[in-house]
């Protein structure tokens, strides 16, 4: 088989399988299906640059609570030039995760090492060490991490920052993070601000279902914040996307219903996989679910630890018919998944029968090849 298709590019899944862009189900992102309804635009918003409103800082500042932030067209913008602000130290990162930012990293030249993104004791231990040795070093988390699901609670990220030796300085990307917003570390507005190391990535496109909208933000001291915006350029963020932000950061109603649709939603789409799982773990093929199903909340995808050879056939056999997943076949250090893929899946909208119904087919068709 060729190259695994990146997630959510149905464009190449298109063409390679010859299905129309229309007919796949796109489980191979973590973005919620039910996004949130597009408020009627100003055609001014298409017609004059995009300075930043103060009605949209406004709502910024409401939603996550703190002034000194940079808005950009996603958080893979500040990603990708991140490094260039930063001193030039060893980044210690987890082997897997949002693969860019590695890439950015190396990209920059910083040497890169690595802890474990499914033991949070083995994680512990390295990070733990590193802070033992008394030499700055950058330390990226993404918190809960995509793919594994991995979740630090906010207190352990800001006592790690605390303990920082001077130079160094921890990135936390909170991409998935707007389900459970009372775990990120910008709830602890206080400590937050005396801490000038500390830098949270968050993304407006998972949670609120508008990854085309591209908008993103970053949280960190102000002198290091203006550097960045003043990399970026005055025009940021299209106006647009600031005019839906600003009515769907507002909306709290919304929010709520969200995340209560979204454990739903996760369930539902669990349980159709379920007896999937469960047959290839009596086939002793698959090793366990990730923890983002069994230690966090019902979220917006779930892993499992799946036999490379059998996730890529499994990747193969749902691709041929329509449904996209999302396979990550970089290696752990731990022995327990030796020779073992993650495969994730988003969620499905239970309350459409045309996916719900053609989802549970291809499941279907599928257990029975393992018969």
């Amino acid at each position: 088989m060729s190259d695994l298709i990146h997630g959510g590019d149905l464009i190449s899944a298109s063409v390679r399988y010859d299905i129309p862009i229309e007919n796949w189900i796109d489980l191979s992102t973590g973005i919620n299906p039910c996004a949130y309804p597009l408020p009627s635009l100003n055609v001014n918003s298409f017609q004059r640059l995009p300075y930043q409103k103060p009605a949209f800082d406004e709502a910024v500042i409401r939603y996550y609570g703190h002034k000194s932030f940079l808005a950009c067209s996603g958080s893979q913008q500040v990603i990708e030039c991140l490094p260039r602000f930063l001193p030039a130290l060893t980044v210690l990162l987890p082997e897997i995760g949002y693969q860019e930012h590695r890439h950015s990293w190396n990209k920059h030249g910083y040497e890169c090492c690595f802890y474990s993104a499914d033991s949070r004791a083995n994680a512990v231990n390295i990070i733990e060490k590193r802070l033992s040795e008394g030499k700055p070093f950058h330390l990226v988390v993404i918190n809960p991490n995509n793919p594994s699901g991995l979740c630090f609670t906010a207190k352990q990220l800001l006592a790690w920052a605390e303990r920082m030796p001077k130079g160094g300085h921890i990135i936390i990307d909170e991409a998935f993070i707007d389900l459970s917003p009372e775990q990120s570390v910008l709830s602890y507005y206080d400590t937050f601000l005396q801490l000038d190391n500390l830098l949270v990535l968050r993304s407006f496109g998972k949670f609120f279902g508008l990854a085309g909208v591209r908008l993103g933000f970053l949280f960190g001291a102000p002198d290091l914040i203006k550097k960045i915006a003043s990399h970026l350029g005055p025009w940021a963020v299209n106006g647009p996307a600031q005019d839906v932000a600003m009515v769907a950061l507002g909306d709290q109603g919304w929010h709520v219903e969200a995340r209560e649709k979204v454990q739903q939603n996760s369930k539902a789409t669990l349980a159709l996989f379920t007896p999937l799982i469960e047959r290839l773990t009596f086939n002793k093929q698959a090793i366990r679910m990730s923890t983002s199903s069994t230690e966090s909340v019902f979220g917006l995808f779930s892993s499992w630890w799946i036999e490379t050879s059998v996730a890529l056939t499994m990747y193969e056999f749902f691709a041929q018919r329509g449904v996209l997943l999302r396979v990550i076949t970089e290696r752990s250090s731990s022995a327990e998944f030796a020779g073992y893929s993650l495969v994730r899946s988003g969620i499905i909208d239970k309350d459409n029968s045309v996916v719900v119904d053609k989802l549970q087919q291809v499941i279907d068709e599928y257990i029975l090849t393992l018969n």
